[in-house]
């Protein structure tokens, strides 16, 4: 005794455009998790002074494409670097602050950066000091993106593996 069963063509075509669909739907979610696992790593390999960098990291997952980036205004100049240019001075003179604030001299003592909307001698040195430096040899990359490559394909890979 045999038993058949009839599948009309119409309900396979359909429930193969249905499975096709969700697994669709599953890659991209598994795929959207993979990298919002990878964000707090960016984070944490972010260089830090106001903390705008590492605030800027974002991603979105659509039909067709994954994209992953820093929006920070200079996250360019983070990643990749810059050749040699003379930075303006006013940012600098704000970076040193930040810098110094809290800082000691040779003796222990507490470096002076200025009353509010002023800077001491010592800012002024190291904000020129380090706009001399950029004007000769430009700002180093730091590659946090694309060292961190590897580690956010390995989190889409582990979030692909759990689909089965």
């Amino acid at each position: 005794m045999s038993t058949r069963k009839v599948v009309n063509l119409k309900d396979f075509s359909r429930e193969l455009g249905n499975f096709a669909i969700s697994s669709l739907k599953a890659k991209r979610e598994a795929t959207a998790k993979g990298i919002a696992r990878s964000i707090p790593d960016l984070v944490a390999a972010s260089p830090v002074d106001t903390g705008l960098y590492a605030a800027s990291w974002d991603f979105t997952v659509s039909e067709r494409s994954a994209v992953i980036g820093n929006y920070a205004p200079y996250s360019g100049i983070i990643e990749y670097g810059a050749r040699p240019f003379t930075p303006p001075i006013g940012p600098l003179l704000a970076w040193a602050k930040r810098v110094l604030s809290g800082a000691k001299d040779e003796q222990g003592r507490k470096v002076e950066t200025g009353q509010p909307g002023e800077y001491s001698s010592a800012v002024w040195a190291l904000a020129k000091g380090t706009q001399k430096k950029i004007a000769s040899v430009g700002m180093a990359p730091k590659h946090v993106m694309e060292n961190s490559i590897p580690l956010i394909i390995d989190n889409i890979r582990r979030e692909f593996l759990k689909l089965g």
